[in-house]
This record gives structure tokens, sequence and C-alpha cells, in this order.
């Protein structure tokens, strides 16, 4: 079934244009704990190499470009990026992708590096499969204020091989940065989909796409309870069978009991974007809506918008290699706003992954066109 075409508003806003450079990507938003944005990002550098860099918005421009880490053996990738996380004392967390020498293509780890709040100097803090020069761990999310992470992983026991089979996996960083408690989560999920984690007022709760018998590839949602990872459970059973990993994962968000996941299916051949919300700490997720507008690429994010609404952004295609990034409202009672227009971008993978964050009045927007645009939002716009 495909919706009726609808007609779209440009709300398009203030366009915030950071320090980026002119081939830049990997765009990512995080929400300091006073509501300070910031953007991450990665330069290439010539003749070589990569850097990871960030900014924070003043309230009326983007500070100059902090650097991370640069690298010239580095993983770069339009679908397993970079992510940064602010902790409520001002430290911060950064993580990127690196290649050991002599490494196949999709041979390569993750390093985790945290900035100190008063001297500002980055130190890498640990590394996953950083010797693995035949698969891969990637996908990290962090807990938004950096207290805990999860990614995808090969079996601890061997096996990726060529199937490059994946667990997720859980790891938590404590005041210091010092990181812990490393453990699997769930033995057999879908290869190469973004994951998220959120800490709700259950506790934490995890997403990720889920590797099915019968190569059923749905959402799946995992709370920590008791001190241990409960039974994985699946958000909605959609059926989607895909004999491979479309490498296209959920969203998740939480205020206190609220939660919201939204995500992309083709099950029985037709492209929904989806969403769904709990007000139990995701106990139990209520009938999922479908939030696109008919056709689709998929690449959704959330953010929780206000006490009674989320707001999501993804790319809608409309010909001719062409997509857009919508964005549109979510109430919690099951109610959506109506699709509004961002910006328009390349129907490819060069468009990476539309990011989105609320602080204050303002809904904060990036994407990627030949370099990443940032635009602001107004709350009443929805």
């Amino acid at each position: 079934m495909r919706i009726a075409a609808v007609a779209l508003l440009s709300v398009m806003g203030c366009l915030a244009q950071p320090p980026v450079g002119p081939e830049s990507g990997m765009p990512y938003l995080a929400t300091g704990a006073n509501g300070d944005i910031y953007l991450s990002w990665i330069d290439p550098l010539q003749p070589s190499g990569h850097v990871l860099r960030w900014s924070k918005w003043t309230g009326s421009a983007w500070t100059p470009a902090e650097e991370v880490a640069r690298g010239q053996r580095w993983f770069v990738n339009w679908a397993d990026f970079p992510a940064i996380a602010v902790r409520p004392d001002g430290s911060m967390l950064a993580h990127w992708l690196a290649r050991p020498d002599d490494a196949s293509k999709y041979g390569y780890g993750i390093r985790v590096a945290r900035r100190d709040a008063g001297s500002g100097k980055w130190s890498e803090i640990y590394g996953m499969s950083l010797d693995e020069k035949e698969d891969y761990a990637g996908f990290l999310s962090f807990i938004p204020d950096g207290s805990g992470a999860v990614y995808l992983a090969p079996p601890a026991s061997g096996g990726g091989g060529e199937g490059h089979r994946k667990t997720l996996r859980y790891v938590r960083f404590d005041k210091a940065g010092k990181p812990g408690g490393d453990r699997e989560v769930d033995a057999d999920v879908c290869s190469c989909c973004q994951t998220a984690v959120v800490a709700t007022g259950n506790g934490l709760l995890a997403a990720y796409r889920d590797h099915q018998p019968g190569e059923i590839r749905d959402i799946a949602i995992v709370r920590w309870r008791d001190g241990a990872w409960a039974a994985p459970q699946t958000v909605h059973a959609d059926g989607w069978k895909i004999n491979g990993c479309p490498t296209d994962g959920p969203s998740l968000v939480a205020r206190d009991r609220h939660v919201g996941v939204a995500w992309l299916t083709r099950a029985g051949e037709v492209a929904r974007v989806q969403a769904a919300v709990s007000a139990d700490g995701g106990a139990t997720f209520q009938k999922p809506l479908r939030i696109d507008d008919g056709n689709p690429l998929g690449r959704p994010a959330l953010a929780v918008l206000d006490g009674k609404n989320d707001v999501a952004v993804w790319l809608e295609k409309i010909g001719e290699g062409k997509a857009e990034v919508r964005i549109r409202r979510l109430g919690h009672d099951g109610q959506l706003g109506k699709t509004q227009l961002v910006a328009t971008v390349a129907a490819a993978r060069s468009a990476g992954f539309p990011k989105v964050a609320v602080s204050g009045d303002r809904i904060w927007v990036a994407w990627r066109d030949g370099k990443i645009r940032v635009a602001t939002v107004s709350k009443q716009a929805l």
C-alpha cells in the first residue's frame, strides 16, 4: 500500500553552518546536560588520512573546530560512523574506527577516547577488536550521558569469518572514564545495522536489528534488570526476511518512563519507516505507526521534543536520484504532525544518516549534501 502524496511545507530555519571541511561527512549531534548542542564529524586530510573533529553551539555561533584524533588507517564508512557523548561533569567521550596493518577490506576495530573537562586533553581509554584483520567491531552507540555503550563485535569464540556473524556487547565507563563490565548481550544479531542505547526511568534499554531463524531481521530491545541484561524482545513482529544486512538500524529515545523507537522495514516488499512508543520504560510498546510518506529511503532518527511528543527525521525518495530530509512530530498519544521538508539530498550513500536533536525551543537537524549542513527549526513549526 502506498500512502497518498502530501503537501510539504518547508521548515528550513536558520542555517547554522559549522566549521567543517568541504568534503566533511558522518555528522553526529549530541546534547549536553545543560542543553548545549555538540556536533562531531570527519574531515579528510590531504594527501591522505582523516581527522575526527567536534564543535559546540554557543547560542550565536559554533566554537572553532577541535580535534579528537587523526590517522592514516581509519575505516571511514557512510553507515558505521563516529559518535560523541557529553558527560554530566563536562568531560566527553568519542569513538572512531581504525584498521590494523595488512587488514582486509572489513578488518577494523573501535577506539574510544575521553576528553578531560579541565585540561581539554583527549586520551584513548579503550579499544575493541583492534587486532582484527579479517573481521570487525563497530556500530557503537553511547548512552547519552556517556556512562556506557553498546556495539557489535565478532563472537568471543571466533567464527565471524566470511559471514561476519556479530554479537551485541555492552561496556560501561565509570566517572573517571575507566571502562569495565564488557559483556555479551545477544549472541547473534544483524551484522551491520546501527545500534542504540538509552537510560530510562526503569534502567538501561538497548535497541538493535536482530538476526532470527529464517533470516528474519526485525528490531529487538533488551532491558537491564537486576544487574543483568534480560532476554531480547521483538518490538514488533514485522517479519522482514532478508538474506543480508540492510544497514539501517533503529533510533531510540527516552525521558523517564517514556521510550520512543523508530526503524525501517521492508517486510512484504513494502518499505516503511515505523515508530512505536512505550509508557513503561520499554517493557511494552504500542502498535507501531507508519511515519513516512509512502516512498522512504529510510535512515530515521528520533529526539524527544517535549513531554508529549517526539520528533523524527528520515529520508524520503522523490525520484531522479533525489531524496528529501523530512521531519514530523510524533505524539505519544499516536497522533502525527504534518510532514515537513528540511532539505533535498542525493538518494545515495553519500547523503549519510541525518541526525536530530532538541534544545530549548529549537530543533537541530544535521545532514550531508556534499558536506555537512546544519539547520535549526522552531518547535512551533511542527
